[in-house]
């Protein structure tokens, strides 16, 4: 229609024109449409004609494709459930979705990693984050105490070997912003009083800066990887020495020789990775640990309490952790005859709870994921003492003289446990597993990847029983050799320190007096 008063083209249903605001009533008279409105309509015609026809073809695609959709899903195995409607649409996305690729078991037999207890800060090939090579420092304790003269002597034998020793900063070589180089003197060290106790037997240390730079006059608990022995220029003076890329290093106490290796904030971050955010940490006080009469204020840094805000899980309340050299976490709620220990999996993303009852003689190991939730808990009687290693898809353990290779997922043996006797260490080895005695015969023992004995070697002397982390046989794979530095005992009675190397075949090459 078109308004009667201004002309403008209008709805026909219009009952006022927006244009010149004219009203119109039900009279009005209805004006025809123009030659012009009638041919712009027509070009609507063929718009309509093919909607129309895309409508019919839809309708007609579902007919034949959804019956044939329904039909594959029953092929399979699966129908449509009461009730189920199934559009074309859904059809089409439930035909296209592929199927996640099952998870591949690893088998004992083909599981070539290395166990964690052999990981190394500094190994060739080990990609860690930050968080997870801090942790890896925290928990090893392998380290040897080398003679000066023997690492003088045997360079091809230390090469590569973790070791430790106290030094006396010389001189800095070398400091900037990120790294440092110093002149030590191996094995020196000057007291509070001023006195000074000379070697003269000296060593290159490199490392990387932290917050709290070395000085010169210094006096360290070293830790680190042993190089070679090189030659350096120091005013004017030339040194050939053993070289050492530190990992850490304490400050010399004159009254105790443990001191805090760890800072407060790496002690938080490891318990917040383990426990969450929701924690709070500080200094342990007496009366922390449950049947302790330890005073653990005369050691303030070397101790810290991980307290969780939510005490709803028994399991998880408060833990210690030692800021030490040999780190551990222990529940405080151990009381003896109880002990209860907190240490991670390979994968760095589950942690084993450990508890130790020597009245009942039970060994329980508990698998946790990080949201604090058990996967699965295993029981071994008859159980005096334990060695344990992992990697991500097996758990290697000795218990009650028994070695068990285990699923790491499901806690289940992986093979029939295989008859080992008492062990007082076990490595997971790439070619298979190494087993050490305190016994002088059989005293290294290598089985297949699945626990099948290869070959037995017999030490010159008895080890200490591993009664105390001290005691415990220090092992190292260097040159691809298997290295052993023990507490040797004759008739009952300390013998010094050992060292023995021993050959992937089996052979001793070399077992003697270290020091």
């Amino acid at each position: 229609m078109f308004c009667k008063n201004c002309g403008k083209d209008l709805p026909d249903e219009s009952q006022f024109c927006p244009y010149c605001m004219t009203k119109f009533n039900t009279e009005t008279k209805i004006e025809p449409q123009s030659p012009e409105k009638v041919k712009k309509n027509g070009k609507k015609l063929p718009v309509i004609i093919t909607a129309a026809v895309l409508c019919v073809a839809l309708i007609v695609s579902a007919i034949i494709v959804v019956p044939k959709l329904v039909k594959k899903k029953e092929d399979k195995g699966g129908s449509p459930l009461a009730g189920e409607t199934l559009d074309a649409e859904n059809a089409i996305a439930q035909d296209s979705q592929t199927t996640a690729p099952a998870e591949v078991k690893i088998m004992p037999e083909n599981d070539n990693a290395l166990g964690l207890m052999n990981v190394k800060l500094r190994n060739e090939g080990v990609e860690l984050s930050d968080i997870e090579k801090l942790i890896v420092q925290y928990f090893d304790t392998d380290y040897f105490r080398a003679p000066y003269s023997s690492l003088q002597r045997y360079p091809q034998v230390y090469k590569d070997a973790q070791i430790n020793f106290l030094c006396h900063i010389t001189k800095i070589i070398e400091s900037n912003a990120e790294e440092y180089t110093a002149l030590v003197e191996y094995e020196a060290y000057k007291n509070s009083e001023g006195f000074y106790w000379e070697t003269g037997d000296y060593a290159v240390i490199k490392g990387t800066q932290s917050e709290t730079r070395i000085m010169e006059g210094d006096t360290l608990y070293l830790y680190g990887k042993y190089v070679d022995v090189n030659t350096y220029t120091v005013d004017g003076k030339s040194y050939t020495v053993p070289t050492v890329l530190v990992n850490r290093y304490s400050y010399f106490s004159e009254y105790d020789r443990v001191r805090p290796m760890y800072s407060m904030e790496e002690i938080r971050s490891m318990a917040k990775y383990i426990f969450g955010d929701d924690i709070k940490l500080r200094y342990t006080k007496y009366g922390d640990v449950a049947g302790s009469d330890y005073d653990y204020d005369l050691y303030e840094g070397l101790y810290y309490t991980a307290e969780l805000d939510n005490q709803s899980n028994a399991n998880f309340t408060k833990y210690l952790f030692f800021a030490g050299y040999g780190g551990y976490i222990i529940d405080c709620k151990s009381e003896y005859p109880v002990e209860r220990n907190l240490t991670f999996s390979a994968d760095f993303e589950h942690f084993y709870l450990e508890v130790f009852d020597k009245s009942l003689k039970v060994y329980t190991l508990e698998c946790y994921d990080r949201d604090l939730k058990k996967i699965w808990s295993r029981e071994f009687d008859q159980t005096t003492s334990s060695v344990i290693d992992y990697t991500k898809d097996h758990i290697y353990l000795v218990a009650n003289g028994s070695m068990y290779i285990i699923d790491a997922k499901t806690g289940e043996n992986a093979v029939d446990p295989k008859y080992v006797g008492a062990k007082s260490e076990v490595r997971k080895l790439e070619d298979g597993i190494l087993l050490v005695s305190h016994k002088s015969a059989d005293a290294v023992m290598k089985t297949d990847l699945s626990g099948n004995v290869l070959w037995t070697a017999n030490l010159s002397k008895d080890m200490t029983e591993p009664s105390a982390p001290e005691d415990i046989p220090v092992v190292q794979l260097i040159g691809g050799n298997y290295v052993i530095q023990y507490n040797a005992v004759t008739n009952g009675y300390p013998d010094g320190t050992y060292t023995a190397v021993i050959t992937p075949d089996g052979t001793v090459d070399f077992d003697g007096e270290a020091f």
